[in-house]
Parts: structure tokens; sequence; C-alpha cells
């Protein structure tokens, strides 16, 4: 392997598809199918969360309602007892105009910041509010008080739900999964840019001029495959900040956005070593793009709203389906160990088997690569 070779190939072709027309409007493709679902989520969110507020102390808490719930409107309370007349006890059914209510002892922070363990009273219309928003913005709340609390655990936090949630409240949620559904759909750049790197080679019978320089057949494939990873991977990260999809667990995310990577690039490499002509790596790219557009109407809100069917179970057999639960889990912030770690080990087994293909099927083809 020579690395001066691998990048000088490397360079060559990223300048090369900035400077052709057709491959350039397929990396811009994903950014504005990402600003689309930007205006879409803007529409569709498009409206106020009441939140009413007791803070005498003027914590810092306040402001983590940005962070779970949206367009938050704020309107501050008297007294605990003008929040807990608002919402009624638990479990009531009683109508109010607020989505959530917040209940902060005076001396909340600095409570935290002595030992101390201060309980906050958090109430939630499920009528409003979702579950899984409810889950996320209890999460954010949970993780400022660990930031200030001195030693561990946080504070006690004190959550009642005022009606039950809605058969559609899971429609509140949809909103979250365009940031899900504008990574996956970028995927699609790797799985139709690599083999086209690879099969333009052979289309215009450079691949043998290469053979004759420095470079061997495993430089001239990883320089493919570094321009298509590193492409794709730039463009699922510009997808999810256009959505404002860095939310919930940001580490865990960027580790599915490097996992589906990983695997759109990989099963590019399968196409490139299979077809002989763009027209035929071009169709493939085409019949499997199903692949990153199904599993995101069987996740997140969308799997509440259909429940259990068999047609779950069957979309559980593609492997983006663990790209984009995994996805959706930790933007929403729901994340389930065991889940995560299926979602993550059934992801890079497939990436490992498509990797472990395309070599034996790359090996095949250097064994002759003198008559291509």
């Amino acid at each position: 392997m020579h690395l001066r070779s691998i990048l000088a190939i490397a360079r060559k072709d990223a300048l090369d598809i900035l400077l052709n027309k057709s491959t350039l409007f397929m990396l811009l493709t994903p950014i504005f199918l990402a600003l689309l679902f930007l205006v879409l989520g803007g529409l569709l969110g498009n409206h106020s969360t009441n939140v009413l507020v007791y803070n005498p102390g003027k914590s810092g808490v306040e402001q983590i309602l940005d962070k779970g719930l949206s367009n938050v409107k704020v309107t501050y309370a008297n007294s605990p007892m003008d929040v807990a007349a608002a919402f009624g006890p638990d479990g009531s059914h009683k109508d109010t105009s607020y989505a959530v209510g917040l209940v902060v002892p005076p001396d909340f922070d600095t409570s935290l910041k002595s030992g101390g363990h201060p309980q906050m009273s958090l109430y939630v219309d499920g009528s409003q509010i979702s579950n899984q928003e409810r889950a996320l913005l209890l999460s954010a709340i949970t993780d400022y008080s660990r930031s200030l609390a001195n030693p561990q655990p946080p504070a006690i936090i004190s959550v009642a739900t005022v009606n039950p949630p809605q058969e559609n409240a899971a429609l509140q949620d949809i909103t979250q999964v365009y940031a899900v559904t504008a990574l996956l759909s970028s995927l699609l750049v790797g799985t139709s840019l690599v083999p086209g790197l690879i099969i333009e080679e052979k289309e215009k019978k450079t691949l043998r001029m290469l053979m004759v320089s420095p470079a061997s057949f495993t430089d001239f494939v990883l320089a493919k495959l570094l321009v298509g990873f590193t492409y794709q991977l730039l463009l699922g990260l510009v997808a999810l900040a256009i959505t404002k999809g860095f939310t919930g667990q940001i580490p865990l995310l960027l580790l599915f956005a490097l996992l589906g990577s990983c695997f759109s690039v990989s099963l590019g490499l399968i196409a490139g070593s299979l077809f002989q002509t763009t027209n035929a790596s071009g169709a493939f790219a085409g019949s499997v793009s199903f692949l990153y557009i199904i599993p995101i109407f069987f996740v997140g809100p969308f799997a509440q709203l259909l429940g259990s069917n068999p047609f779950t179970q069957i979309v559980k057999v593609l492997p983006t389906y663990y790209i984009a639960d995994g996805a959706v889990s930790a933007i929403t912030n729901s994340v389930n160990a065991g889940g995560i770690l299926l979602d993550i080990i059934v992801v890079a087994a497939c990436i490992v088997a498509l990797v472990m293909i395309a070599a034996w099927l790359l090996r095949r083809q250097a064994s002759v690569v003198s008559t291509i």
C-alpha cells in the first residue's frame, strides 16, 4: 500500500466529482432534501408550546425547556399552587391551555451545588406532549441537574401527567424524524458514488495505465473508497445539521452516521466489483434505494402509529432498519441499552460481511486486471 499514490488518486477523483455536473448534482441532492424537510418541519411544527413556570430563583434549568420542546412560550406563575391548579391532580382529565408546567424551588441551583437533593415538580399534558417529547424533556432536566450536583445523585423530579396521551400523539413527533430521513436519504450517495468511480476506470480503459504506475490495485480501490466515504460522511453530517438533528445523544448519533456511511460505501464497493458499466451500477443503486427509505416508516413515531404488525418484522431483515432505529433513538433520547447494542452489532456485522465479499470479488478481478 502506497499512501502517496492513494492520496494522489483520491485528490484527482474528488476534484473530478465537483467538476462533473451530474455527480455534483447527486452530491447536492441530499442537501436539497434536507432543506425541504427543514421547511416542512417549520410548517408542521409552527405552533407554540405554552409552558407555565414558577422559578423565583431564576434557575438555569428554565433554559433547558428549549432543548426538549419546540417554539416554547413561557408564562410565569406567582406560586407553586398556581401551577398545580392549572393542571390538576395526576391522571385527571382537566382542560388546560398549558402543555407543560414546571415548579422550581427558589434555591434549586444552590442546593444542588452544596450537595442537597431539591425536589422539582413537572406537569405534562399528555394530549399536547407525546411520550417521546416528555422523555426528552425529562432527560434534559436530569442532565442539567447532574451538571450542578455535588456529589451525585442530582435533584428529585416529581412528574405528574395530566390527560393520557391521545392515539395520534405520535404524530407530534413526526418532525423529529426528518433528520433521520435526511440522513438515510443521503446514504444513497455512497452506494452510487463508489461504483461509479471504480467502473469509470474500467469503461475508459485507464485501469491498466494505473497498474503500470507506482499504484497497486489495492491503492486504486482504497482511493475510491476514501473519496466515497469522505463525501458520504460529510453529506450525512450536513443533512443532520440542516434539519437540526444534533439533539439527544449526539455521540451515539454520530456513531450511527459513521456506521451508515460505512455500510453505504461497502454496498457501493460490491456494486463496483460486480458491474462493468455505469448504467448497470446506476440501475443497481436505484433498485436498492428502498433499503434507505422503507425503514423510516417503521421506527420512532411511525412505529407507534403502526403498532405491532407483521410488516415491521419483515422490515427488520433490512440492515438499514437498524441504522434508522439507532439514529431515531439517539435523536429522541429514548435509548435502550439492549436495543442500541443490537442495532450496532447488526450494522457492523453487515459491513464486515459486505467488505469480505467485495474483497473476494476484487481479488479475482485483480488477477485478470491486465485484460481489462
